[in-house]
Parts: C-alpha cells; sequence; structure tokens
C-alpha cells in the first residue's frame, strides 16, 4: 500500500486545479468586460449617429461654429 501513502504528485496536481480555477475566473471575467464593453459603444455610437445626422444639438454644439442647423 505505498502507492496510497505516496505524495509525490500532489502538490502538482494543487497548483495544477489552481491554475485552471484561475485561468477559468479570468476567462469569464474578460467575457463580461468585453459584452460591457460592446454594449457601451454600440449605444454611444447609436447616440452620435443621431445627433450627427440629424444636424441638431439641443444645448451645447461639439464645436462653436456650428450654427445649430439653421443655416449659414
Amino acid at each position: 500500500m505505498t502507492f496510497l501513502n505516496s505524495n509525490k504528485g500532489q502538490a502538482m496536481v494543487e497548483y495544477l486545479l489552481i491554475m485552471v480555477f484561475a485561468a477559468s475566473i479570468s476567462i469569464k471575467m474578460i467575457q463580461s468586460f468585453s459584452d460591457f464593453m460592446k454594449t457601451s459603444m454600440g449605444s454611444m455610437g447609436h447616440i452620435l449617429t443621431q445627433h450627427l445626422t440629424t444636424g441638431v444639438c439641443e444645448k451645447n454644439c461639439f464645436f462653436a461654429g456650428y450654427k445649430n442647423g439653421a443655416g449659414s
């Protein structure tokens, strides 16, 4: 029964399990951050597209020379 009392590979298996756990947590965090960035950039792009294609800004324009769609 010396096989059951041997501890030679125990540390390596423990480190391997810790590395697999850390890698899975890291991958999940990167995926959730990626989804957040896609949503944020998509909505910001949509808002900018609406504001820039209609030619009207309600209060403050992006630059001082903009006439708020009223022509020259």
